[in-house]
């Protein structure tokens, strides 16, 4: 066992504690990019150990449509499935699930700095149990949670103006976090446009800023990605935010 690992299973049983805690907010939503049925068996079973949702993808293609139209917060691939390392690459250079914690399962030994590099934050040996997986969320738990802050979206019903540089239009937003929101748009955006914006969140707290367009729907919705914001927008943006998470908790 490395010195690594045994460190990993020191703070095992507290990290575990506080995991418990995390996981009564909504659920935490995992994928696996997979055809080995033993490493969708122990995955599977380790999330599900911790009340969590879990979804196969057998392929990086499948995979790569599936991270373009949702919101998840943990990966886990198998680098044994053809472009693994191209998918985790292009996780990280994406606009929905670029912030995912990603777990690496398997690979060779020498190719452990590359994975890394690329973007992985864990990996994981084979043959990977499920009592690994459940270790390994506990301890990523720091990153996952700071993740989920920050896109857990407040429903809102607020008018934002949206320009991409040739047209102008007023949208409907339906929800909004401290990374991004959805709006509902009479002209349809196209993905990744990189769009200015600007909305009003109360009486005198107006907001502006870029953001890019990372999945549109056939109903006319969009998120969109906050990019920047300008002058004292995040400040605003953040302190709206804490007073709606105060709300939610009372």
């Amino acid at each position: 066992m490395s010195r690594a690992e045994i460190s990993y299973r020191q703070t095992y049983s507290e990290q575990r504690g506080i995991l418990t805690t995390m996981i009564q907010a909504p659920e935490l939503e995992f994928v696996l990019v997979s055809g080995d049925y033993a490493l969708m068996t122990a995955v599977s079973k380790g999330v599900k150990k911790i009340g969590a949702k879990f979804v196969l993808m057998p392929t990086a293609h499948e995979a790569r449509e599936c991270l373009n139209r949702r919101k998840l917060d943990g990966i886990f691939v198998d680098m044994d499935v053809p472009g693994a390392l191209g998918l985790i690459e292009s996780t990280r250079k994406g606009t929905s699930n670029n912030k995912a914690v990603i777990f690496a399962c398997g690979g060779r030994a020498r190719e452990s700095a590359q994975i890394l590099a690329v973007g992985a934050n864990f990996l994981l040996r084979k043959p990977v149990t499920e009592d690994n997986v459940e270790m390994h969320i506990a301890i990523s738990k720091d990153l996952l949670e700071r993740e989920r802050r920050r896109y857990f979206r407040h429903a809102v019903s607020l008018t934002v103006t949206l320009n991409d540089g040739i047209t102008e239009q007023q949208a409907r937003m339906t929800n909004l976090s401290g990374g991004g929101m959805a709006v509902r748009t009479a002209k349809p955006l196209k993905h990744g446009t990189v769009l200015d914006l600007a909305f009003e969140l109360s009486l005198g707290m107006r907001v502006s800023g870029k953001g890019q367009v990372a999945w549109v729907n056939a109903e006319g919705l969009a998120g969109i990605v906050l990019q920047t914001l300008r002058g004292k927008g995040k400040d605003m943006l953040d302190g709206w935010l804490a007073a709606r998470e105060k709300i939610s908790e009372k």
